[in-house]
């Protein structure tokens, strides 16, 4: 029997220390209000802290669009660039091209000029000959007057050809202008 004292006083022991563990309702009440003042202060903490990161997170992104608009226009502005020299180096080579066009137009219509004078020449020299040589057949006053007028015939042809090839040169000069 000695048992049962002592289980009775274990139980009395548990049945204070629960009764003293109990809290009254007003302490509750006062635990739950400062559990739901600091679980509000966590809260808007937390909120404020989302709102500064989400504020981070957009003013980088801003940046980061500004910079890649800016380097946007950099790259236009530099192929714009490259495009104007492009086209200024065609614009030269174009010139160029046709000045050398030009000029070897010039030197070909000059050597056309200059063959054909050549042949003028050849032409109203060999009718010249042939003239002479008719002339030869008739005697005294008769004679003279033909090679008068085979020799004025000679440099009318002569001066036509020179005429000619003159203004051809000419002609060529103004072209490469």
């Amino acid at each position: 029997m000695t048992r049962y004292p002592f289980v009775a006083a274990c139980t009395i022991t548990v049945a204070l220390a629960l009764t003293a563990c109990q809290e009254s309702p007003d302490e509750t009440a006062q635990d739950v209000g400062r559990a739901q003042q600091e679980a509000a202060q966590d809260v808007n903490e937390a909120q404020q802290k989302a709102s500064e990161e989400m504020a981070e997170a957009q003013r980088k992104l801003d940046a980061a669009r500004a910079e890649a608009n800016a380097d946007i226009a950099n790259a236009n502005a530099d192929a714009n660039d490259a495009m104007n020299n492009a086209d200024s180096d065609v614009g030269e080579v174009r010139a160029e091209a046709d000045q050398e066009v030009a000029e070897q137009e010039s030197e070909t219509i000059k050597t056309e000029a200059n063959a054909a004078y050549d042949l003028a020449i050849e032409k109203a020299d060999a009718e010249h000959d042939v003239a002479i040589e008719k002339c030869e057949a008739l005697v005294g006053d008769q004679q003279d007057a033909c090679k008068a007028t085979a020799d004025a015939a000679h440099e009318a042809a002569k001066a036509q050809a020179e005429m000619e090839r003159d203004n051809a040169h000419a002609a060529a000069e103004d072209a490469k202008h």
